[in-house]
């Protein structure tokens, strides 16, 4: 009997040896028939780490999960295996169980992370208000390539990464031929090798400058002595780095390494800014956030600026970001596992300030990304429509998309420029630069209002309150479909700061100002109800302040000669200064100019047809401030 259980000991020790080996060299396949015969004899934690490893490092993320599952119920389990089993559950879209158990990390654990971003995707993902019809897919064939990802087009030809499943030297990791660059025309056909590129190992994830005199690309690094030979170890074939190569007559020549080999690190996925100015790329070398981090390279005439430039926290996380790629100068997308996602990489985008700080990642959603990976984004000219990588078959493949355009919701607050305090009941009236159309709301309890506005148009919108100054705002709507919604905060001043001192004491002669009720009907002067309450706030502020004179410009709109849309305008300014002096503002404090038709705030002067709302913004009175005696302030 002792002999027998020495044998059964063993041999499974021979099986996690043979695994271990197996699992190093990237046999994935191996190591899951080594650790699934050692964990039948000896159900070590270590064995089933490297089992539900090796099944989700091939696409198996069920099997992955049931040993998984039977790793965290020992004692020995770790966070980290807590945290990759609800990597595998995201890729079988079992949101609440992930959710559950990564509650469970973030409790032991309030700083990790990656558990807050998996968190907060496991719920975002189980959210079925999000927008999942915000893309259409479809796959872009290329056939006799088993595996293709990482599009990038150029004209007319999309340059893509494929494997093939053939005979002789293969990907320990994937059981296929190792990665070559291969070229499609858009339209489809049939895909060729780049000339002048691939080699004994892999070659892919391409960008071309923006002239198409230069490629760039990812090749495996090997030191001089080892190239040509099969190494079977992660280090030497999946450690790669960036090279170029110039355009020839009939192939790509001189390919050389950019400066960054290092020969224990990754340097990969290059993409090249559009203006030509510098080079993203994705990189494990020391000094970054997480595992993969996203850096820049800013070209220095015919050679690279170095260090590369890491782009921050506010992009890079914790996990993996990788797969950089530019649309316009301001806009870049990559993909990430520790951001918010469905499972695996997902596409997410970030946004350039004028400051040059990149914006708080945006994610893509449904179908776009999936809760398999999806990585690798590539657009079009026209910026709707372009092409995409997943391995929601179960193997990467590349896809087609269109972004289905939909309407840009606005979320605005109206606030108290002071407090901040919300205000209910703000009119907020919005036109349209263009085509004067108008569109007039009102802000809810909270000082909340929303609306629908298309994509690439410029608005002006004007708040108004009782008690308030009005504020008028530029709107401009984002060209960019994939932006869904934008917010807009419009910030009020009390008139009330009519009577502070502080206020008074700092307005010189010149100054500004226009209450927002002080409008006038069509080719009338007679006082608006609404304007009065203002009125008597300005009749206070002036009859407790002699020093100070102002006048009230008073506009019409086009409409009419511009001899009786002179006087009418006067008519207006004398009609607003004789209900001030009623109030007992002193007449020389008071002084009514008519302006006509002569300042126009918009386009709409003589025979352009205007729509109502923009001829009213012409129809009105401002204050400015003429006079100032310092001692009487």
């Amino acid at each position: 009997m002792l002999g027998s259980i020495v044998a059964f000991s063993g041999c499974a020790r021979l099986h996690v040896e043979e695994g271990q080996a197996a699992f190093q060299e990237l046999r994935y396949q191996d190591a899951i028939h080594h650790f699934g015969s050692a964990v039948q004899r000896i159900p070590s934690p270590d064995s089933y780490r490297k089992l539900a490893a090796s099944h989700a490092l091939i696409n198996e993320p069920q099997e992955a999960s049931a040993a998984y599952a039977i790793l965290i119920a020992q004692p020995e389990a770790t966070d980290d295996d807590r945290l990759a089993y609800a990597e595998v559950l995201f890729k079988q879209k079992r949101y609440s169980e992930a959710e559950r158990l990564l509650n469970e990390v973030s409790q032991r654990d309030p700083g990790n992370e990656v558990a807050a971003a998996l968190r907060q995707s496991a719920f975002l993902a189980q959210d079925g208000s999000r927008d999942t019809a915000a893309f259409e897919l479809e796959p872009f064939i290329t056939d006799g390539i088993r595996s293709a990802f990482a599009p990038f087009r150029f004209g007319n030809t999309l340059y893509f990464t494929g494997a093939l499943e053939k005979p002789g030297s293969r990907d320990p990791y994937t059981d296929l031929s190792y990665t070559d660059l291969y070229q499609i025309p858009v339209s489809g056909g049939t895909p060729t090798l780049v000339p002048g590129i691939n080699g004994p190992f892999h070659d892919g994830i391409a960008t071309l400058s923006p002239d198409g005199s230069q490629i760039f690309f990812t090749r495996s690094y090997h030191a001089p002595e080892k190239v040509g030979k099969l190494l079977l170890d992660d280090s030497s074939v999946n450690n790669t780095t960036i090279y170029y190569a110039r355009k020839g007559l009939e192939e790509w020549t001189n390919d050389i390494q950019i400066g960054l080999s290092d020969g224990s690190n990754m340097y990969a996925h290059p993409s090249y800014s559009p203006d030509g100015t510098c080079l993203y790329f994705s990189s494990d070398m020391p000094g970054g956030y997480g595992g993969m981090d996203l850096y820049r390279l800013d070209r220095n005439g015919d050679t690279w600026s170095l260090p590369a430039i890491n782009l921050g926290p506010s992009v890079n996380s914790a996990g993996d970001d990788v797969f950089p790629s530019l649309k316009g100068k301001d806009t870049l997308f990559f993909a990430s596992d520790a951001q918010i996602t469905l499972g695996g990489l997902d596409v997410l985008y970030t946004v350039r300030d004028s400051s040059g700080t990149w914006g708080s990642p945006v994610h893509l959603d449904y179908p776009l990304n999936s809760q398999s990976d999806d990585f690798c984004i590539s657009f079009n000219e026209d910026g709707n429509t372009g092409f995409v990588s997943s391995d929601r078959y179960g193997y990467d493949r590349i896809l087609k998309f269109r972004i289905v355009e939909k309407p840009l919701l606005v979320r605005g607050m109206v606030v108290d420029s002071e407090t901040g305090a919300p205000i209910p009941d703000a009119r907020v009236n919005l036109l349209d630069a263009v085509d004067g159309s108008a569109v007039a709301l009102r802000s809810d309890e909270q000082g909340a209002f929303e609306l629908n506005l298309p994509h690439g148009r410029s608005f002006r919108a004007e708040a108004t309150m009782d008690t308030y100054f009005a504020e008028n705002i530029s709107l401009d709507t984002p060209e960019d479909a994939l932006i869904r919604d934008m917010e807009v905060v419009i910030e009020l001043t009390p008139a009330s700061e009519l009577t502070d001192e502080e206020y008074a004491s700092a307005i010189r002669p010149g100054d500004s100002f226009e209450l927002p009720e002080i409008r006038w009907d069509y080719d009338s002067y007679r006082l608006r109800e609404e304007a009065k309450p203002s009125l008597s706030l300005v009749a206070d502020f002036l009859r407790n302040r002699p020093g100070i004179e102002v006048e009230l410009r008073s506009h019409c709109d086009a409409r009419g000669s511009d001899r009786y849309n002179q006087r009418l305008s006067e008519r207006r300014a004398e009609s607003a200064a004789r209900y001030l002096l009623d109030l007992g503002v002193p007449s020389n404090q008071v002084l009514p100019v008519g302006v006509g038709e002569g300042e126009l705030r918009n386009e709409c002067s003589n025979n352009i047809p205007c729509s109502e709302a923009k001829h009213q913004e012409n129809r009105r009175t401002e204050f400015l401030v003429v006079r100032t005696d310092e001692r009487e302030n």
